[in-house]
């Protein structure tokens, strides 16, 4: 029997492909996938709030609410249009888990991360109200897997920053 090509479901695939070759790093891909829900995530973010609270220092985790809602919307819409494997999911919910944990330690880095997710919770489309719009339109699939690819790059952006070494830089003299 023959299988159907799904252009969206190669496009969905093309993007974890690049993803993984990207991260160069099976450890940390291993560590991705390990989280598969916004559970997870949030069992994530109580344990910080809980560790915060301990030494006085709350750094407003409810602020990510939007985007993790919206990436919530945006995982039961991919879930009807494409095949969704666990590896999706947790190319979805693995790495901000991560990236909040990494940041954790360090408070200004913290800050920058909650604030980015926030502004681009504040800008992700209401997914369950355009699909229904829009579910008999094509090009609506290409969208959610651009929007697929745009996470991923977000992620590989700030993974690839927080993998980088931590060295001290030597003092530039001005003489």
């Amino acid at each position: 029997m023959a299988t159907v090509y799904d252009p969206v479901q190669q496009v969905f695939d093309n993007v974890i492909h690049d993803f993984k070759s990207q991260l160069k790093d099976d450890r940390l891909l291993n560590e991705i996938s390990k989280t598969t829900n916004i559970d997870q995530v949030y069992d994530t973010t109580d344990k910080l709030q809980r560790e915060q609270a301990k030494h006085g220092h709350l750094r407003h985790l409810s602020k990510i609410q939007p985007y993790l809602e919206g990436l919530n919307n945006y995982v039961h819409i991919i879930e009807v249009f494409v095949q969704v494997k666990p590896e999706v999911l947790a190319l979805i919910w693995g790495p901000i888990k991560l990236l909040l944990q990494w940041a954790s330690t360090l408070k200004q880095s913290f800050d920058a991360i909650i604030d980015t997710l926030a502004e681009i919770g504040t800008l992700l489309p209401e997914f369950r109200n355009v699909v229904k719009l829009f579910e008999h339109n094509k090009q609506i699939k290409d969208v959610l897997a651009l929007f697929f690819k745009d996470i991923l790059d977000f992620y590989l952006i700030a993974l690839n920053f927080f993998s980088l070494p931590r060295k001290c830089c030597p003092r530039i003299s001005h003489s």
